[in-house]
């Protein structure tokens, strides 16, 4: 009975933030905030195709699936392996190979194919007058998250279905549990750095724009998170994530650049690493 007392009042004081960051956010981008975001100046509208979008998302998949396991028999530098899966060093090597190479295919098609501007992608710089309106988004966002993955949760528990962490997860956890320090730093830079990088070119700078630019904001937003969210092939994750797509979006659109969204993309994932530290050390 005290037990389920206790979870009432967790429910009820996070509802409580979450009206707030509502609030907030709903102020924040009114035009009549004092603290609001402000974008990079206009470019061109994007000029790529559709196919571009599964082919780069297919490559991102295909590529640095082909470049680990070649990684995997050739490197040796006494991190760990169970049988079935990859050490943090192929697994690294293959994202940061695998990944620079499907950026580069992006930046030579349109940048070298079809003559458009860096800023095209988003990649441009926008005014620093955005780190205070990005830091309070970035606060205001975590209260509907994290009660939203509560329901997601208790839904899919609901159905019976046995949750199961995303394979970075389990590998940082694993690496956490054995002391494994290289391996630890690998797969962070793997999630804070590579991930960001190359994920938000695609599905912000790519699949956005060009969504953005044939069929309006809101459809780019839902659609894109949608793809985004599935993309990580993690059932548990699915609506969490496609709310994380929202805000990266929003991010991206309010500001036309691609730095804030891989900024708090990895902020986004640096928080979820320092939540499973504790978790394994607890």
């Amino acid at each position: 009975m005290q037990d389920e007392q206790s979870s009432i009042f967790e429910l009820s004081l996070l509802g409580f933030f979450n009206v707030l960051s509502l609030i907030g956010m709903k102020y924040l981008h009114s035009s009549r905030a004092m603290v609001r975001f402000r974008q990079a100046p206009a470019t061109e509208v994007p000029l790529w195709s559709w196919g571009l979008i599964p082919a780069v998302l297919v490559a991102y998949l295909l590529i640095p699936g082909m470049i680990t396991p070649a990684l995997e028999d050739n490197l040796d530098i006494g991190l760990h392996s169970e049988e079935g899966s990859f050490s943090a060093s192929s697994l690294a090597g293959g994202y940061l190979l695998g990944g620079g190479l499907v950026a580069f295919f992006i930046w030579q098609h349109v940048v070298g194919t079809l003559r458009q501007p860096p800023a095209t992608l988003g990649i441009c710089g926008a005014p620093l007058a955005n780190l205070p309106p990005f830091v309070l988004f970035y606060g205001l966002f975590f209260p509907p998250l994290l009660l939203l993955g509560i329901l997601w949760a208790g839904l899919l528990e609901k159905l019976g279905h046995e949750a199961v962490p995303q394979e970075a997860v389990r590998m940082f956890t694993e690496a956490f549990s054995r002391g494994e320090g290289l391996e630890i730093a690998l797969l962070v830079f793997n999630a804070v750095v590579l991930a960001p990088l190359w994920e938000e070119l695609m599905f912000r700078g790519v699949f956005f724009g060009l969504l953005r630019s044939r069929s309006g904001t809101g459809s780019a937003l839902v659609l894109s998170s949608a793809v985004f969210a599935a993309y990580h092939l993690s059932l548990d994750a699915l609506l969490p994530l496609f709310f994380v797509g929202l805000a990266l979006g929003y991010i991206y659109d309010r500001t036309r650049s691609i730095y804030f969204a891989i900024l708090f993309h990895a902020l986004f994932n640096s928080v979820m690493l320092f939540i499973q530290w504790l978790l394994a050390g607890s």
